[in-house]
């Protein structure tokens, strides 16, 4: 990176550490550094929910997708503005009226103090575990910026995130959000206009939409229904909208934006920027990846994204590595003719050479892949490295060092933001609930800084031993999936199920995690379809693929939970009526 690049990333990060911080000291006591003392704008608790969610995992995960796959990913957050419509009109009203810290306090009055720490604990443990995928992906970023191992430039952003967060409370992190999404926005549509700019000049914008096209790349929808395929319309309306009213209605991470607004209005409309911002944001992401496809098609293309050291090799090995480099070179040049011609001519016949030449080029890629992984030991993948490679490569000097302090910038505000909420959790729902004094409220703040760092250290060492991951962003999902659902279901026990009692849920809670973690296990063999569970200390057949894919593990864990719950609250009622025992009707 040129040395302008690196003072721009530097006063970038160095104004958003102040930017951030400077509002902690404003913070007296825990409803302030935790809450912001409820009174943040809408406008900008919607840009904080957006960032949170968006980050560098959106910049480096999301156009890896695309450029590996195709747009399908999309499908996943079909669900969003309908998840924010029932979140408005339930949620919001209810977190309102009770004055909430945490999503989770609110189960304790109807349900007992076991099903709030229960719910509270399996948070913890998601978004600690989630966490660390979080720290990851900048340090993507990193390694290749400064030439370091993946585990030293995690060390260094979890150690940056955590004295930022410690400080900043979640005002400095709201306020810090609103600017680097306007970076974050920038950077895309900048991206984007490059590649358009650096193609060829007979290959305009409807050529290139006609090569992705070609291959397949611009297919977003998918009206298949198999619980087997990771993304299609039926998963992405009916399993997302188990996962999207979750994320953004039980979890603290994102429940902890609008709380910090001053009314259920605010609250509301801080949500529906949401619901009418991210599907679009998310297509045009893809959108950058897939052209991003049709770019390299023109433009050198390494044979692997991703750089790594020599090691020691056997003459075997060595040999076909350099085969394989020499049929990568001719595979290249191929698809770039075949690519011209098919772009030239719009026919069939050209149409069909270019796509047997792409698939040429990617199973000599595969080959090579295989092959680092043979070496290494290890699986090998490149995806998490594609639109790094492009910034450095590709983006003018001085542009350079914004996108990629945009990009840190942005995972920081994801990494205080969950940070934020763990402590809030950890503070409320569990230290403070169960402690048996009161010390005062300087007490708890100076903990709630202490249990910051507590977290942070435990996030990073999440990250160090994630190692490398073929995607970052659909990680972040399958933790999730595996919580989500289970979690919502005891909420909707609280909102629609008035005979359910504490006991029906918390065994409710209890059944849907185990069905969750034993249908993740459920594969099926893709010859014969015959049904199999394997478990975590068996080992899966080769032939053999998963049954449901993550997505799904949504509606089955809150379906458990219900049912569970209602036949459990049924045979063992409880005596007596809460003042909670109602449906909430606005």
């Amino acid at each position: 990176m040129h040395w302008i690049d690196w003072v721009v990333l530097s006063l970038f990060l160095l104004y958003t550490i102040w930017d951030g911080t400077r509002r902690g000291k404003d913070s007296e006591n825990i409803e302030g550094y935790l809450l912001a003392g409820r009174n943040m704008p809408w406008w900008a608790a919607g840009l904080s929910i957006m960032a949170t969610q968006a980050s560098a995992i959106t910049f480096i995960g999301t156009t890896g997708i695309a450029y590996v796959e195709d747009m399908r990913f999309v499908q996943v957050y079909l669900a969003i503005p309908f998840a924010m419509i029932l979140i408005c009109m339930f949620l919001v009203p209810f977190f309102s009226k009770m004055k909430a810290f945490t999503a989770y306090e609110v189960l304790e009055e109807r349900f007992g103090l076991k099903t709030r720490l229960t719910t509270s604990g399996l948070f913890l443990i998601s978004r600690g575990l989630a966490l660390g995928a979080v720290i990851a992906a900048p340090s993507y970023v990193l390694a290749l910026l400064l030439n370091l191992p993946l585990s030293i430039t995690i060390l260094i952003i979890g150690f940056i995130a955590t004295l930022y967060t410690m400080y900043g409370g979640v005002a400095g992190v709201i306020q810090t959000d609103v600017k680097q999404m306007s970076v974050m926005v920038f950077g895309l549509v900048f991206s984007f206009l490059v590649i358009m700019v650096e193609m060829p000049d007979d290959v305009g914008m409807s050529d290139a939409l006609y090569l992705a096209g070609s291959l397949d790349k611009l297919t977003a929808l998918d009206l298949n229904f198999d619980l087997s395929e990771k993304y299609n319309v039926w998963s992405g309306v009916i399993a997302a909208l188990f996962l999207m009213l979750s994320y953004f209605g039980t979890d603290q991470t994102q429940v902890q934006r609008y709380l910090t607004t001053s009314s259920v209005g605010e609250a509301r409309k801080s949500l529906l920027l949401s619901a009418y911002a991210k599907v679009p944001m998310q297509f045009f992401i893809l959108l950058l990846g897939v052209m991003m496809y049709v770019f390299f098609v023109f433009q050198p293309a390494p044979i692997s994204f991703r750089a790594t050291e020599p090691i020691a090799q056997t003459e075997q090995q060595v040999a076909a590595s350099s085969q394989i480099a020499q049929e990568y070179q001719q595979a290249l040049e191929a698809r770039e003719a075949a690519a011209m011609k098919a772009v030239k001519n719009r026919n069939e016949v050209a149409q069909q050479a270019f796509v047997e030449a792409d698939a040429a080029f990617n199973e000599i890629r595969a080959k090579d892949l295989a092959l680092q992984a043979e070496i290494r030991q290890t699986d090998v993948n490149d995806t998490n490295y594609i639109f790094p490679y492009f910034i450095l490569k590709y983006i003018p000097i001085g542009l350079v060092g914004l996108i990629v302090a945009g990009i840190f910038a942005a995972a920081m505000s994801s990494i205080d933001s969950e940070l934020n909420a763990l402590t809030t959790v950890s503070i409320v729902d569990w230290y403070k609930r169960l402690r048996p004094d009161d010390p005062g409220e300087t007490h708890f703040l100076k903990s709630s800084r202490s249990v910051t760092v507590m977290w942070g250290v435990i996030a990073t060492f999440s990250a160090l031993m994630l190692g490398e991951t073929k995607s970052i962003i659909e990680l972040i999902n399958q933790i999730g999936s595996y919580f989500y659902g289970s979690i919502l279901g005891v909420f909707i026990l609280l909102l629609w199920v008035k005979k359910a009692n504490g006991t029906g849920a918390l065994l409710g809670l209890i059944s849907g995690m185990l069905s969750v973690f034993t249908f993740d296990r459920l594969f099926f063999n893709v010859n014969t379809s015959d049904y199999s569970f394997f478990f975590p200390w068996t080992q899966v057949p080769e032939g053999y693929s998963k049954a449901i894919e993550f997505l799904w593990l949504n509606p089955l864990g809150a379906f458990v939970v219900v049912v569970v719950g209602v036949l459990i609250s049924l045979a063992f009622p409880k005596k007596g009526k809460s003042q909670y025992s109602f449906i909430l009707i606005l």
